[in-house]
């Protein structure tokens, strides 16, 4: 049997094409340890500012709104205020903030998102179970 010279030249841009894919695989911008930390921590925090919201900020306390928060309003409240965050949707250098409340405000969802360029975007998410949930996209 003879290889042809079509068949030696493909089979190496085959090769080629394969190396770079695993290449740019190990080349991705993934966030840092600590970096994953804190957005983990914020979200954390923010499923404690919106129950404290809901609820009142101690027990037997009559400051409860009754409902969760949107973004703007729990901000607003003061209830993340340790935090160092900034009101707009970028609120940790380099993450987007997404907040949605339900309009009966019995449920709310959070995601903070990696906006990095590059595939190594990482994502936080949570809801009023207080679960929180990690994601990335696939290699």
């Amino acid at each position: 049997m003879r290889i042809s010279r079509l068949q030696i030249i493909s089979a190496a841009v085959l090769l080629i094409v394969a190396l770079s894919a695993a290449s740019r695989a190990q080349d991705q911008k993934l966030p840092s340890q600590e970096e994953r930390t804190k957005a983990i921590n914020f979200v954390r925090a923010i499923n404690t500012a919106e129950v404290r919201y809901y609820a009142g900020t101690a027990n037997g306390a009559n400051d409860g709104h009754g409902r969760f928060a949107s973004w703007p309003e729990l901000y607003s409240s003061g209830l993340v205020k340790e935090q160092q965050v900034s009101r707009g949707p970028e609120v940790i250098p380099g993450y987007h903030l997404d907040l949605l409340a339900s309009p009966d405000g019995k449920s709310f969802m959070v995601a903070l998102h990696d906006t990095r360029d590059g595939d190594g975007l990482f994502s936080v998410f949570s809801d009023q179970s207080g679960i929180i949930f990690l994601g990335a996209p696939p290699l």
